[in-house]
C-alpha cells in the first residue's frame, strides 16, 4: 500500500532532478522528483593586515613544514602566533626549502587541504584552523575547515577556505612583505 524513498543530501550547488517509476503488472506509473541544491556558502572577503609565521624545515622526514597564520595582528613577544585577535592558521607543507633563510618566503605554488601530514603542496587539516583570541591569549572561538587551498604567488597570499560550523567562504588576502621565523631547531628540522 505503501512505496517510500530517500537519497543522500547532494554535494552539487544546483538541483538534481530523477524519475521513479513504478511498475505492478501491466499498470505503471511515473513521478518526477527534484531534489533542491546546496546551498550556495555566503562569500567573506577578509584583507588580513599580518601574514605571520614560523618555519620547522623537514623535521617531519619529507617535505618543509611553515606554519602561518592569516592575521589581524602582529607577532606577541610571549606567544609569537597567539597575539590578540583572529587568525587563520595553516600547517602548510612544501617540496622545496627557503631560498633564503634571512628572509623566509612561502613557495609560489597551490596548496589543498588533505588529511594526510608531510604531503608536498598540502595543507594538514589536523593543525589548520580557524581560531579567535581575547587580550590575555586566551581562545575564546575555533573553528575547523571543510576545504581550504592557499594560493602563493610572488605579489599576493590568497586563502579560500569553507569554515565547518557555518555556509561561509572567506576569501582571505595578503600582499605586501612578511615575516616568518626560523624555528628549525626548535623543532629538529634540518633544511
Amino acid at each position: 500500500n505503501k512505496i517510500s524513498f530517500s537519497i543522500n543530501a547532494t554535494d552539487l550547488y544546483e538541483e538534481r532532478t530523477g524519475v521513479i517509476t513504478v511498475t505492478y503488472g501491466e499498470a505503471s506509473d511515473s513521478v518526477t522528483v527534484t531534489q533542491e541544491a546546496k546551498q550556495m556558502p555566503k562569500e567573506i572577503e577578509v584583507t588580513a593586515p599580518f601574514l605571520i609565521g614560523v618555519y620547522y624545515g623537514d623535521y617531519a622526514g619529507s617535505n618543509y613544514s611553515y606554519y602561518i597564520a592569516f592575521s589581524s595582528s602582529d607577532y606577541d613577544a610571549n606567544n609569537p602566533l597567539y597575539a590578540p585577535g583572529w587568525k587563520y592558521f595553516l600547517d602548510v607543507y612544501a617540496s622545496e626549502a627557503p631560498a633564503d633563510y634571512t628572509n623566509i618566503r612561502i613557495p609560489n605554488g597551490v596548496y589543498t587541504l588533505t588529511a594526510d601530514g608531510g604531503v608536498a603542496n598540502s595543507l594538514f587539516g589536523n593543525f589548520s584552523i580557524y581560531k579567535e583570541y581575547d587580550n590575555s591569549g586566551l581562545e575564546t572561538d575555533q573553528s575547523a575547515y571543510t576545504e581550504a587551498t592557499l594560493t602563493v604567488t610572488d605579489d599576493l597570499v590568497k586563502l579560500e577556505v569553507l569554515l565547518e560550523e557555518s555556509n561561509e567562504k572567506h576569501i582571505v588576502t595578503y600582499s605586501g612583505d612578511y615575516t616568518i621565523l626560523d624555528k628549525r631547531s626548535m623543532a629538529g628540522g634540518v633544511n
